[in-house]
């Protein structure tokens, strides 16, 4: 068999188009060559049978809806690339709009930062490696801490990224200059409406927050007071429709919104408050 004909008998088992680079790259990823190598060669007889067995238990597994990211055990964010595991959610390029504008307000000046539900690190591990700031990762799942504590040394941040088991906030009170977080916003609802392949193999504690998608959104910001130097900023990720709410919720706690980003879709995605 050539390496053209496996990737064409593959596509035929496909039912999206657009799933033809998700077949390359397991190809590439089985065979350990680079796309160069696969398109150069597409036309060679395939002698790696064991890169051929690597292939087909890999394309079995897309075929069943899983996620090329937790096949791959890795995904990109914000340019770098990250180990993933069905432990934590897939880094999404609307999370990176969140490490935009808190790279925009920290500028060049180290900060202590804390990273709420830090899950792969990419967050923290990407502002550590930029600001040359340090970050507490806080997160509650087993699990997702032993891939944030990979991630960390793969990037060789343990200098300046903290991982702490907990939930929500560090059982001490200490002051950050700024808190961020892309915590679970979907509803109960949401969840039942979501793509088949994020709830069979994304985890639902890291997506859903409860009957309305906000109760988690509303619990960081009440307690962001307590560990919020004056002037310092809260940056969160939510979902869309939810700002009405959250600006209750800031008004509240004594945090004041100054702005809200939208994603790529027009969507409002990531809210930044002040404390006052």
């Amino acid at each position: 068999m050539l390496y053209s004909e496996l990737f064409a008998s593959a596509l035929k088992k496909l039912d999206r188009n657009e799933m033809a680079t998700a077949v390359e790259v397991l190809i590439e990823s089985s065979f350990a060559i680079n796309r160069s190598q696969f398109w150069m060669g597409r036309n060679q007889t395939i002698r790696d049978a064991n890169g051929l067995r690597r292939f087909r238990r890999a394309f079995a597994r897309l075929l069943a809806g899983e996620p090329l990211a937790y096949i791959l055990g890795k995904k990109e964010f914000y340019g770098e690339t990250f180990a993933v595991s069905p432990a934590v959610l897939i880094p999404r390029p609307e999370t990176e709009l969140l490490v935009e504008k808190a790279l925009e307000l920290l500028g060049q000046r180290p900060a202590r930062i804390l990273d709420i539900g830090s899950g792969s690190g990419c967050i923290a591990i990407t502002l550590a490696r930029l600001t040359r700031s340090h970050v507490v990762a806080l997160e509650k799942s087993r699990p997702a801490l032993r891939v944030l504590k990979r991630n960390i040394e793969r990037f060789g941040v343990q200098s300046r990224v903290r991982p702490l088991a907990g939930d929500l906030y560090p059982g001490r009170a200490a002051a950050f200059r700024m808190i961020v977080a892309n915590p679970p916003y979907l509803s109960r609802q949401d969840w039942l409406e979501a793509p088949r392949e994020i709830r069979l193999h994304e985890p639902k504690t890291a997506l859903v927050s409860g009957r309305a998608g906000t109760e988690i959104l509303a619990r960081i910001i009440a307690g962001a007071p307590r560990f919020l130097e004056p002037g310092s900023h809260l940056l969160l990720e939510i979902g869309q429709g939810q700002r009405r709410a959250l600006c209750g919720f800031l008004k509240a706690a004594g945090l004041r919104e100054l702005e809200c980003v939208r994603d790529y879709a027009g969507i409002e995605r990531v809210v930044v408050a002040q404390m006052e």
